[in-house]
């Protein structure tokens, strides 16, 4: 059980940078509709993957620790909402 949960934290962290780094794409040249969109599914995978070891983590009490894998990689996974709040806030300031 805790190898299957390792490997879900793996997982969920690996879906999290992914999101992250999809964020800061458009600044590398990468086309900016093409890689939020692909960030935002990212993130959700990484959120519900991250959300299913934290219940069964917390179920069974495996770790001890207040920040394990999960929760790590739940702040990954929020980046790319983060970010497009951050969009849309700056775009209506500018008009």
């Amino acid at each position: 059980m805790e190898k299957r949960l390792k490997i879900l934290g793996y997982i969920s962290i690996g879906f999290g940078a992914l999101a992250a780094f999809l964020c800061v794409a458009p600044v590398l040249g990468i086309g900016f509709t093409f890689a939020v969109f692909f960030a935002i599914l990212a993130g959700f995978v990484g959120m519900v993957t991250s959300a299913i070891y934290v219940f069964i983590d917390t179920k069974n009490e495996i770790n001890k620790h207040k920040f394990t894998a999960g929760v790590l990689g739940m702040l990954l996974s929020s980046v790319p909402i983060v970010f497009m709040l951050a969009v849309i806030i700056m775009s209506k300031m500018n008009h």
